[in-house]
Formats: C-alpha cells, sequence, structure tokens
C-alpha cells in the first residue's frame, strides 16, 4: 500500500472512533501532555506549540489550556503564503497566541489555510523563533512501534522540525487506532522520539 492509500484507510478508521470514544481518548492523551509540562515545570519562561485539531484528529485544546494556565506561552501552527513561504524556506511558522485570544486566531480557525505575513497581526500574534520552543505537539496520521510517523504529505512538520533546539521535546498524539505495523518512509521522513496515544 502506498503512502497516499494508507493515509486514506487510516483516516477513515480514525473516523469511525465515535464522538465520546474520540473526546475521552483526546482528554486521556491531554492528561499524559501536562503530567509532563508538570514535570518540567514553569521557572523559566517556557514556550509549547500545539495544532488546532481538524476533523477527527486527537484533540489537544485542553492541554493546551492547561499549559497556558500554568504560565506557558502557547503557539500555534500558521501555514505561509507561496511568496513568504519561498521567502524563508518554510511552508509553517508558529505564532504565540494569548490563552484568551485564540477565538481571534484565523490561523487556529483555519489550520489548513494559508497566509500572508499581511494577514496576521504580529504584534498580537508573534512568530515564534522554533529554537524558542522547548516542546511541539505534532499531528499524524499515523505510526508504528519505531516512531515513523506518516503526515498528510505537505511535509511541514519533516521541514520544521529539524530547526528546532536538541533540548525541545517532540510528541507526536494520536489514537491507538491510527498505529500500523509498519509506516514506509523517505529519506526526508524523520521518526518521532515520543508518541502519546490512547
Amino acid at each position: 500500500m502506498d503512502k497516499a492509500e494508507l493515509r486514506r484507510a487510516v483516516i477513515a478508521r480514525r473516523d469511525a472512533i465515535g464522538l465520546n470514544a474520540r473526546a475521552a481518548k483526546s482528554a486521556a492523551i491531554c492528561a499524559r501532555l501536562v503530567e509532563l509540562i508538570d514535570r518540567l515545570g514553569a521557572t523559566v519562561p517556557r514556550t509549547v506549540a500545539v495544532y488546532a485539531a481538524m476533523g477527527s484528529e486527537a484533540n489537544a485544546a485542553a492541554f493546551a489550556a492547561a499549559a497556558a494556565k500554568r504560565g506557558w506561552r502557547v503557539a500555534h501552527p500558521c501555514m505561509l503564503s507561496a511568496i513568504d513561504a519561498a521567502a524563508c524556506g518554510q511552508r509553517m511558522c508558529m505564532r504565540a497566541v494569548a490563552a484568551d485570544d485564540a477565538f481571534a486566531a484565523p490561523f487556529i480557525a483555519h489550520p489548513a489555510r494559508a497566509f500572508a505575513a499581511t494577514d496576521i497581526d504580529s504584534d498580537r500574534f508573534p512568530i515564534v523563533p522554533a529554537e524558542a520552543l522547548d516542546m511541539i505537539v505534532v499531528p499524524l496520521v499515523a505510526f508504528d512501534q519505531t516512531g515513523a510517523r506518516l503526515g498528510y504529505g505537505g511535509g511541514c512538520y519533516d521541514r520544521y522540525l529539524p530547526m528546532l533546539s536538541p533540548a525541545c521535546q517532540i510528541i507526536g498524539i494520536a489514537f491507538d487506532e491510527q498505529r500500523i505495523n509498519h509506516v514506509p518512509t523517505d529519506a526526508h521522513d524523520l521518526p518521532l522520539p515520543n508518541i502519546i496515544s490512547a
């Protein structure tokens, strides 16, 4: 099965999980993420990047709220317009969002849409340099026991993750139903050091 077929099959399996089961599984994943940040603490300013769930993805919104409540700065992915992406060599950046301002961040409401730099209020939602992240929560379609990750095919995280500090904790989250025997990988595909599933 090629990556595209595998993606369709696993997303269909994920879509078949009932809403209540998905909510319970997301809550369990968020609780484990909160345990991680509680261990790290907030003695120095810390920053975590968390994606906004689309469709049937594991939802980390409760974790983002808990991180903000504990004094962590929370950033979210913002897809870049073609012109901005060409200028910086990335298709995605992370923008800080205050807990009470998430409703106003268009890149949270529309996570797959590309935005020009001029579309976003950079004073309100400043770009967080990749090397400033202490933790990043990564979405995925499928994963295996080696930490290999099948994403959505755009390569955004494969290009972004190498820019992180070596100290940054990289954590993929998913439902157990997304685990497969083997994820086919290419040279540019990076395994995730940590995956939390429920």
